[in-house]
């Protein structure tokens, strides 16, 4: 209570009211869940309060509110908003979107981005650009109306150099009026071929004249365009198109320059404004998605639906060459019968820019500002080199995930809230750590082998890699950044992705994007990270044709961590990506378990080595009557009541001797009303490395569980350190293999532990105050060809550079 008033009094005195109310809430956190863990913000608790709660339990639900409180009102302890995330709350992108599977009259609804949010770039540019282009343009033109084909052809003047002609359509009357309208076109060759009146402008254009696209670089792709179904809302499309397309020499000029961007593989307007209330899959959906799927793309509705609408657009031949390369010929159109949906033809035009997009194209939208009637979302160019930045907001990928943080199950399971990407375009290599946290008073013995690991593996890398670390689980803390001050903080949205170390923060994650590469490589560090890593793994494929398997840092069999349940079951299904990854497991015990139940497709192991801070910082002490005890109250797997249970019975049973015996429980802070019954205890929280090492130089007992295959290191370094050492054994694990003076318990139970701890007490009586050497480990058995070389991994990884 003093040091509570304390404490009171300084935050009241230097940060105000507010301040000391929101640390308040942080220490009802304490006493009812624990200091650190998940937030629900209490204007969310009826929407997300009945998912937690069940999956968490009411201690769990009450103290991730009160975290949130205590994050809103005092941000030095605890903040739910990072402020080097303030762009993403900026910039984020909303979309209209359904989960509904299909509306009333059958028509798959789509995710598409918000009016107000859907960005173009404002042609003409502001300067005057000049296009480095060689050879002729295709011109490739459906003319079923011939009489619309002398506007084209004005149009089309307006680019400067070659253009060749290619008009299709569908009978010999209208080819010859076409020829009548060319002959005396003056920018390049004409040729006018028939084609079946199948398809319409889409057949034609693509598959009439599949041959040509293989001589041309860039071509336009046009059609004498009349809309009859649409009525006088439609009237103008056939105009806005040319007018954007083709309005000026400057807008010609300013289109072809993008196409100075190799990664640049369409340039289409942006949509008639009277047309984008009915932008949906219409009918289209299963014949665009068996389309997808034959060229190797898998998609679902709730991928951003976006396409050249009217398809009249500017292309890179190479972008289509997926499309051009199936078995498609016009008897696989249905005959022409008005149809104004549902065809092979409409899907294909929903598909274009998912279809550009899978062979590493990119795609642009453009618009004047006196045709568009929400001039706010038109990005004036004023240099070549401000295009990058408009990029990030006019290029939405519709081959990358967007689905936010909606669903039931991601509330229900925090951990699995998506991480979605952005294709970046810096071709450097990169090493990436997804991690739950670098917050000091959150990194435990997994996270900081995570980190180390990370660390050695991108310093063998050398400079010819960048790194970056994201975290998933926990706002960054100032003193995680001030440690990691070598590392640029970065918001968690999309960007120009320039640094050599980058740290990213996506626990918040609506709207977010991850920057992705081609040749980034991702170390998982958990199952849900290593859920995040084959999901973007994925996206790597779709946005850039190549495969990288992922490296996981197998620390533990989480299947173990949750009981039978979703977790368990997610948890266990991240051990079976078979070929998609490169396990590196903790520790020859576990590396034993995990590839005797698990088919990986490169495996290796971490031998067990004591961490050098401890190796150097312990000391030769006279020994104390101290017991040490590893002890996490939210860790299942340490049996924090178990331990405590074991305590009380030794005590109980052996009181005079155990009443000179003091009992610190290090790992974790906690309220010590928890350890009541049990006497001459005491917390002494997460110490600092060279804290611990003290406390291993004088305890002379030591105390650490652990329910799984994963042999901890706490009991190994208290071995180690000379301390007669209580642990557990457990399938393919038995540490008195590694020390002599490890006592390695068959049968859990309070009564076994509390004879071991008696015996233990028993044993070291005698040498209290003398000096007590450390132990030597021995080695377990263990596969050598398996062990984990930093070097020959190092060239592993440059020898996978997609």
């Amino acid at each position: 209570m003093r040091r509570h008033l304390r404490n009171g009094y300084v935050i009241l005195t230097t940060r105000g009211v507010v301040a000391l109310y929101g640390a308040a809430m942080r220490e009802a956190a304490k006493i009812v869940d624990s200091p650190v863990g998940v937030f629900l913000a209490p204007r969310d608790v009826f929407r997300d309060g009945p998912h937690f709660l069940r999956e968490h339990g009411l201690r769990a639900t009450i103290g991730a509110m009160l975290r949130q409180t205590a994050a809103t009102y005092d941000p030095p302890l605890g903040r739910r908003r990072n402020p080097v995330n303030d762009p993403l709350r900026e910039q984020a992108i909303n979309y209209y979107y359904s989960y509904d599977l299909t509306k009333p009259d059958g028509v798959v609804p789509s995710r598409r981005p918000a009016n107000e949010m859907d960005f173009a770039l404002e042609t003409p540019f502001a300067f005057a650009p000049k296009p480095a282009r060689e050879r002729p343009i295709a011109a490739i033109v459906h003319g079923f109306y011939p009489e619309i084909a002398p506007l084209v052809l004005e149009k089309l003047k307006n680019v400067t150099g070659p253009v060749d002609l290619f008009f299709s359509t569908d009978t010999q009357e209208k080819k010859r009026a076409l020829e009548d309208v060319c002959r005396d076109w003056p920018k390049g060759r004409v040729e006018i071929r028939i084609c079946p009146n199948r398809g319409r402008d889409i057949a034609a254009k693509f598959f009439g004249f599949r041959d040509v696209y293989a001589d041309y670089d860039l071509f336009i792709h046009l059609h004498t365009k009349r809309s009859p179904h649409g009525g006088a809302a439609l009237a103008r499309w056939r105009d806005y198109l040319f007018d954007n397309l083709l309005g000026s020499p400057e807008i010609v000029n300013s289109i072809l320059s993008l196409f100075d961007d190799p990664k640049i593989g369409v340039v289409f307007p942006q949509h008639l404004f009277e047309l984008r209330g009915i932008l949906n899959w219409g009918y289209d959906y299963d014949h665009a998605r068996a389309l997808m799927k034959r060229m190797g793309v898998e998609i679902d509705k709730n991928l951003v639906l976006e396409f050249p609408s009217g398809s009249m657009f500017w292309g890179r031949s190479a972008a289509f060459r997926p499309l051009l390369d199936l078995d498609i010929d016009f008897d696989d159109f249905p005959e022409e019968g008005g149809q104004v949906d549902g065809t092979l033809a409409h899907a294909i035009e929903r598909s274009l820019l998912m279809i550009a997009e899978s062979r590493g194209f990119e795609w642009l939208k453009v618009a004047r500002r006196d045709l568009y009637p929400m001039p706010q979302t038109l990005l004036p160019v004023h240099s070549k080199e401000e295009l990058a930045k408009h990029r990030l907001k006019v290029f939405q990928p519709c081959l990358s995930n967007v689905d936010i943080i909606l669903r039931p199950q991601d509330r229900g399971i925090v951990e699995i809230r998506p991480l979605l990407s952005y294709p970046s375009r810096n071709v450097r290599p990169r090493l990436n750590l997804l991690i739950p946290t670098v917050n000091p008073q959150q990194i435990f013995g997994g996270v900081a082998t995570a980190i180390k690991l990370f660390t050695e593996i991108a310093d063998a890398l050398g400079a010819e890699y960048d790194r970056r670390i994201v975290t998933t689980d926990a706002d960054i803390e100032p003193e995680a950044y001030a440690r990691l001050s070598d590392y640029t903080p970065v918001p968690y949205v999309a960007s120009l992705d320039e640094g050599a170390r980058l740290l990213v923060d996506t626990y918040e994650r609506e709207g977010g994007r991850l920057d992705l590469r081609a040749n980034d490589i991702f170390i998982a560090t958990a199952w849900w990270t290593a859920g995040f890593a084959a999901d973007l793994e994925r996206d790597r494929e779709r946005l850039f044709g190549s495969k990288l398997p992922f490296i996981y840092l197998i620390q533990d069999d989480e299947t173990y961590f949750n009981g039978r349940s979703s977790r368990s079951a997610l948890a266990e299904a991240t051990y079976r990506h078979g070929e998609r990854m490169i396990a590196i497991i903790n520790s020859e015990e576990l590396f034993s378990v995990m590839t005797g139940k698990y088919a990986f497709r490169e495996a290796y192991f971490i031998p067990y080595e004591i961490n050098r801070r401890i190796s150097a910082a312990l000391a030769e002490k006279p020994r104390e009557r101290l017991l040490l005890v590893y002890g996490r109250p939210t860790v299942n797997r340490n049996a924090f009541e178990l331990i405590c249970d074991g305590l009380f019975r030794w005590q109980q049973r052996d009181p005079i001797r155990a009443s000179r015996w003091r009992i610190v429980f290090l790992g974790e802070d906690f309220p010590d009303t928890l350890l009541y019954p049990v006497v001459n205890a005491s917390v002494g929280g997460k110490a600092s490395l060279e804290g611990y090492a003290d406390h291993l130089s004088r305890a002379s007992v030591g105390v650490s569980i652990m329910i799984s295959p994963h042999p901890s290191y706490p009991p190994l370094e208290m071995a180690e350190a000379g301390l007669t050492t209580i642990t557990n054994g457990f399938e393919g694990k038995n540490l008195q293999r590694r020390f002599d003076n490890i006592l390695s318990l068959e049968r859990l139970d309070p009564a076994s532990l509390a004879d071991a701890i008696e015996s233990a007490v028993a044993e070291m009586e005698p040498r209290i105050g003398s000096i007590i050497a450390r132990a030597t480990p021995k080695t377990p058995p263990r596969d050598e060809t398996r062990l984990f070389d930093l070097a020959a991994f190092a060239e592993r990884l440059r020898a996978m550079r997609a």
